[in-house]
């Protein structure tokens, strides 16, 4: 049986799958523009590896996509949102280190539009 966190690396890695596929995107050209090896990549898509906060940045914005579409499978938080109690806060907390956890939300506050 997989533990919580190899089962959301796993569901991550087929949204990742799934999106390049969709895209007709290569493994290569995908390992390519966000820094990695193919190898890398591979392992990513099959839940084998997590990913940084970085790698996790560069896959949203290639994909144009939020991180909770990537860490879920949802894209319900809100622009108020400090992540909560959601499934997006229980994956950040379970796949990402303090450190990183802290850069996402550096992030989050720094492309907040408002409106």
């Amino acid at each position: 049986m997989l533990s919580s966190k190899a089962k959301l690396r796993k569901e991550m890695g087929k949204r990742i799958r799934n999106l390049r596929r969709s895209r007709g995107i290569t493994i290569e050209t995908l390992s390519e523009k966000i820094g990695i090896t193919q190898s890398h990549l591979g392992l990513i898509e099959r839940g084998e590896r997590g990913v940084t906060i970085e790698r996790l940045i560069s896959l949203c914005r290639f994909f144009s996509c939020s991180s909770d579409f990537l860490l879920t499978g949802k894209d319900d938080i809100t622009k108020d949102s400090n992540f909560g109690n959601s499934v997006l806060a229980n994956s950040i907390d379970m796949l990402l280190s303090e450190s990183e956890k802290q850069k996402l939300l550096d992030f989050v506050e720094a492309t907040k539009t408002d409106g």
